[in-house]
């Protein structure tokens, strides 16, 4: 039987979850009006998109602190055109697959965790195999940590290249299937979360040696394709193929503290 304190703090927990749709069970409230949960991950996708080409583009001056006002900054630009709480930790707990990530209370030491395995390293002198070991490692906890209501992949990814920057290495998440970075996610989570909170990156490594590149060098598994782009790049100034985007986003989550869906897009697990 449960006590008048349960009963409060459920109804409190409710009213949380609530607060981010238009109603129990529907959309969430976005600054487009869209109340379709089906409509908006599209059009988020679509602002997003435009966002993300100008931090590519170096339209935006993002300070690289590797701190939670880091991390903030990045998740308020993307998704700024599409929700109020853009920048904000969620206040309410989300899981995945039956897989619970770190509760809203925790946010803060979490974050905390991810900061100290991003600034505890000297990443301007590692080896690949090295950077490889690392930034999984970062990732495997900033993936658990899962600090926004939605865009967590997105804002993550962009984070994780950030860091990058600091090493001979960049992140070309485009060289790993969706699928198998959702099964390597779901591996590294925690295997019994009741008796461990720490994630194992290790289940990481593979995808991460895949979308690992030296910084400066180019893949270009299509000879076709890649004289396409020489023969474009040499007849329009200003085209970049480093400007191509990967983005990722988060399908709304319909109820409840169920599961927190992905759009299409998204790399995220």
């Amino acid at each position: 039987m449960t006590t008048a304190a349960e009963e409060q703090e459920e109804r409190e927990r409710a009213e949380r979850w609530n607060a981010y749709l238009w109603e129990p069970g529907g959309c969430l409230r976005n600054k487009l009006g869209i109340t379709n949960p089906f409509e908006l991950p599209a059009a988020e996708y679509r602002l997003r998109a435009m966002r993300q080409g100008e931090l590519d583009r170096g339209e935006v001056d993002i300070p690289r602190t590797y701190d939670k006002a880091h991390l903030q900054a990045i998740h308020r630009h993307l998704l700024q055109d599409v929700y109020d709480w853009a920048g904000e930790f969620r206040t309410v707990d989300v899981s995945k697959q039956g897989n619970a990530f770190v509760p809203a209370e925790l946010l803060d030491k979490w974050t905390g965790k991810v900061v100290a395995k991003v600034n505890d390293r000297d990443w301007s002198t590692m080896s690949r195999e090295e950077f490889v070991q690392s930034i999984a490692d970062v990732y495997a906890h900033q993936n658990l940590t899962h600090p926004f209501r939605e865009g967590n992949g997105a804002a993550g990814k962009v984070f994780l290249s950030h860091v990058a920057e600091m090493s001979p290495y960049r992140l070309d998440f485009d060289r790993v299937e969706k699928s198998e970075w959702n099964a390597a996610s779901e591996a590294a989570y925690p295997e019994d979360i009741t008796k461990s909170t720490d994630p194992d990156p290790r289940k990481l490594y593979a995808v991460f040696d895949k979308v690992t590149v030296e910084r400066g060098s180019v893949l270009r598994a299509d000879p076709e394709l890649a004289m396409a782009l020489e023969l474009q790049s040499e007849t329009y100034a200003g085209i970049d193929a480093s400007e191509q985007l990967d983005l990722d986003a988060e399908r709304p989550a319909g109820h409840g503290v169920e599961l927190e869906a992905e759009a299409e897009a998204e790399h995220q697990a």
